[in-house]
């Protein structure tokens, strides 16, 4: 099998453009969004986040023009790439409240490798699992496709940065469940996993403050002025927008900063506050949306490399969103995972438009396939 580029003409006839416009329309809401959550006590982070942005554009625009089977055919290297960025940062990475995830860039700018190694992770383990074919289904290549994921989960898990080692164990789950992997194992595995954030507890592996989350989230009113602080917070803002909001830029809680990390972790509750449950609803409906196309793009696909990739991109979206906005409403705890699209951060925007571009590769290349 051989992929013809198309030629100029044919690019904007196949190019997924519902999924071009929503994405759009995400990053326009986005970017009103953190404007409101930055405007009063740092706008020059939302002018940051623009040049990420147009970063980001240019990204996805070059991804798009590129056949994603070329990423298959140098998937060693980009795990090599990844494992080396990781352990960089473990080594070198710069510190900031307790972590250690950053890299240092001119201009006062930092970028974090852990949000690149989710999209590395899906392009790799999907290359692993295609080129297994049916010995994914034996012991031998369902371990060696755990031993894969495990590498940079461990990396990551080290600086520390639990949510995003998640993460990582989510994407392997999925798509090895796309990969028809025997139910039993992933229920074997599952089981697994739960122990073993036991034994980290007894071990004293987590940190304090990752315990303190976890307790936090049975019960934030048991230490409502440090690990609880969040949740209650986050409840009183949303809650106090009602159905119609207080009003664009006019939340009280945002505006006084009770809720932390209101740019980052907590930005849903500025939606919340601001706009109201109707303004949530329709967020959340023009999120599904994007949800949908990027289904419609894993579903259409005739290729398993195209197919595990896309699943594993739906899967990052999907587990973000409900995790982000699962936190901010005391329904998970509260583990650092931002909202796509939305919150503060560089590193996740650039890495969420590529993933976007990959997605519109699949669509642009694949009825050029020649087999």
């Amino acid at each position: 099998m051989r992929a013809v580029l198309p030629d100029r003409a044919s690019v904007l006839k196949r190019t997924d453009l519902p999924l071009l416009l929503v994405v759009l329309c995400l990053i326009g809401a986005g970017l009103l969004i953190l404007y409101s959550a930055t405007v009063h006590w740092a706008p020059s982070l939302f002018r940051r986040q623009l040049i990420w942005l147009a970063l980001g554009t240019v990204a996805m625009l070059f991804f798009a023009l590129i056949d994603p089977l070329v990423w298959m055919r140098v998937s060693r290297w980009l795990y090599a790439i990844n494992a080396l960025m990781l352990l960089y940062v473990d080594l070198f990475g710069a510190e900031r409240k307790g972590a250690q995830r950053w890299i240092e860039l001119p201009g006062g700018y930092q970028f974090q490798p852990s949000e690149l190694a989710k999209l590395l992770l899906i392009l790799t383990l999907a290359s692993l699992l295609v080129r297994m074919g049916a010995q994914i289904r034996t012991p031998k290549g369902f371990l060696m496709s755990l031993v894969h994921t495990a590498v940079p989960a461990f990396l990551i898990f080290k600086q520390p940065d639990l949510g995003t080692s998640m993460v990582l164990g989510v994407l392997w789950f999925a798509m090895v469940f796309l990969a028809e992997v025997a139910g039993r194992w992933l229920a074997l595995t599952a089981v697994a996993g739960v122990l073993g954030i036991g034994a980290m507890w007894h071990l004293d592996l987590l940190k304090d403050y990752q315990k303190a989350r976890l307790v936090s989230f049975m019960n934030p009113e048991a230490d409502p002025q440090q690990s609880g602080y969040h949740i209650l917070q986050a409840r009183i803002a949303i809650g106090s927008g009602q159905l119609g909001g207080k009003g664009y830029l006019h939340g009280t809680q945002k505006n006084l900063r009770y809720v932390p990390e209101q740019q980052t972790d907590f930005i849903f509750v500025v939606i919340g506050e601001e706009l109201g449950f109707a303004g949530a609803i329709g967020f959340l409906a023009l999120y599904g949306l994007f949800l949908y196309r990027v289904w419609r793009v894993m579903v259409a696909t005739r290729h398993e490399f195209y197919r595990l990739v896309a699943g594993g991109i739906l899967t990052l979206f999907l587990f973000h969103l409900l995790t982000n906005v699962g936190m901010t409403m005391g329904l998970f705890p509260v583990v650092g995972i931002p909202l796509p699209f939305v919150s503060l951060g560089g590193s996740m925007l650039l890495a969420s438009m590529i993933a976007v571009g990959i997605l519109l590769g699949i669509r642009l290349h694949e009825p050029t396939l020649e087999i």
